[in-house]
């Protein structure tokens, strides 16, 4: 047990720069699904992200993310979906979840939203081309696989259709898992519960600019701590430019239980978009660059391309 988490740590050392990146930039339902039809009939969005050159890259290290809703505004509710599948060499990751979205119009300025999100969550090691420390491993040249059911919920305010605060919780259902199990013996983010608050806005100056800056606290209780400050401007409501920071601290134990050691990570990123049509439905494409400007943690940065399509109330 001890060499494959032994493996099993070191390939998180070799793994992309960030599994939660830059998906929220353009669709914030990856981190809190009360987001979901609040300012649009329905919308799409697709991304992909791929380590660049560095410590690790290649086909074998990407991130893909999808999610979609759409809006029944006689009801006051969405539904949606979110999926993400992460892959770094042998280890691999896949959450999906449906989400029912509900918005309460508590004044002319004000609405609040509630959500809920049900889903799987699967993890899997790929042990058969590994050289384990003990050759007498009985896990060793197998895979380790893990699937569990998982739950979210989501709260949000808004305020005049520019201001915004949310606050958010997956792995819910981590509670009720046998975290002792050795199919639970995988990276904190999937197996203790995760809290997202996120602040923002989208104002638009005199100058037809749209300012869009905001910030974003990740808080995993099993010791991952990560803080994203992001601004962007939208100019002529068709092209953006933003830059944001990631400052990421990890504090676990040692392999034998012993002391306890920081792995921190302080993630640049660069971005862009462009709306590809003028007409009401909006097609946008993005891109963006991340990478560890750290002394610690994964020297590699990468790429991430999106395409996202939205239709206004």
């Amino acid at each position: 047990m001890l060499s494959v988490v032994t493996l099993s740590n070191i390939q998180q050392g070799k793994a992309q720069t960030e599994f939660q990146g830059s998906q929220y930039l353009l669709d914030k339902s990856y981190i809190n699904p009360a987001f979901m039809g609040l300012h649009t009939k329905a919308s799409a969005n697709l991304q992909y992200q791929v380590a660049g050159t560095g410590e690790v890259s290649g086909a074998k290290n990407y991130t893909v993310s999808a999610a979609g809703h759409f809006s029944l505004p006689k009801l006051r509710c969405a539904i949606g979906f979110n999926a993400v599948k992460n892959t770094f060499g042998n280890d691999s990751y896949s959450v999906g979840y449906g989400n029912y979205v509900y918005h309460l119009q508590v004044s002319e300025d004000i609405i609040m939203s509630s959500s809920l999100g049900l889903g799987l969550q699967q993890y899997n090691i790929n042990l058969y081309d590994q050289v384990t420390a003990n050759p007498l491993d009985p896990l060793a040249r197998q895979n380790v696989y893990s699937s569990k059911l998982d739950g979210r919920v989501g709260l949000l305010g808004t305020l005049k259709k520019q201001y915004y605060l949310g606050l958010s919780f997956d792995n819910i259902l981590s509670l009720y898992t046998n975290n002792n199990s050795f199919s639970y013996q995988v990276p904190p983010t999937f197996r203790k519960i995760n809290m997202y608050l996120i602040l923002g806005a989208n104002y638009e100056t005199e100058d037809n600019l749209v300012v869009m800056p905001s910030v974003l606290f990740i808080k995993n209780m099993g010791g991952i701590t990560s803080l994203d400050i992001n601004t962007s401007i939208m100019m002529e409501k068709s092209f953006v430019l933003g830059v944001g920071f990631r400052q990421r601290v990890e504090e676990r134990n040692s392999f034998m239980g012993a002391d306890e050691k920081s792995i921190s990570q302080s993630i640049l990123r660069a971005n862009m978009s462009y709306q590809l049509n003028n007409v009401k439905n909006n097609m946008r494409i993005g891109y963006c660059y991340n990478f560890n400007a750290a002394k610690s943690g994964v020297k590699v940065g990468s790429h991430d391309i999106s395409l996202s399509f939205s239709m206004p109330h």
